[in-house]
């Protein structure tokens, strides 16, 4: 064989360890990641975004508009569809506030210092969330759009999910500067 053909032979091969090696070492990156990280991409919330589009479609304003622009029956086929569409928002909420106070036992086992009083406030947030969600639910379900209650409960989860971002730097930085010097660039 030639030097040429030696040489490219040598270059594939020495690409394809490469690649292999750094095919590894990413998919070692993605185990390795703390189940923190994997915490919080499930625990982010999802659903208590999509409120502003909710209260337009629940608003008093677009129900009259309904009234006047669309046929009795058709008009009322919306407003259960709408109060099918609230209730799924609801189970939404519900399932981001879940997943935040997932986060937040999570976070709570990772913090050095947890005090009685945020451990109760975190207890009474999850109270009102659950008797603020039933109120909701039997007004939606008897066919009331109880939207200023929909929009308390959507500001409790933001709420939440903003202490936990807040926490989790808390916890990033406490970590960052536990570091080695030389680590900590």
């Amino acid at each position: 064989m030639s030097e040429v053909t030696i040489g490219v032979l040598f270059a594939v091969a020495f690409a394809m360890v490469l690649i292999r090696i750094l095919w590894a070492r990413r998919g070692s990156a993605e185990a390795g990641r703390s189940s923190i990280d994997r915490a919080m991409e499930v625990a982010l919330p999802k659903h208590y975004r999509f409120f502003p589009q909710v209260r337009q479609a629940l608003s008093a304003g677009d129900n009259e508009y309904l009234q006047q622009a669309a046929p009795p029956h058709i008009a009322r086929q919306v407003l259960r569809e709408r109060s099918g569409i609230a209730k799924r928002f609801l189970y939404g909420l519900r399932e981001d506030f879940s997943s935040l106070e997932r986060l937040a036992r999570i976070v709570a086992s990772l913090s050095p210092v947890i005090s009685r009083e945020q451990e109760m406030e975190r207890l009474y947030l999850g109270l009102r969330f659950r008797l603020l969600f039933v109120m909701v639910w039997l007004h939606l379900s008897i066919g009331q759009v109880p939207l200023q209650q929909l929009e308390h409960l959507t500001e409790l989860v933001g709420r939440l999910a903003l202490r936990m971002e807040q926490a989790m730097a808390e916890i990033s930085a406490l970590s960052t500067d536990r570091l080695p010097g030389s680590l900590n660039a």
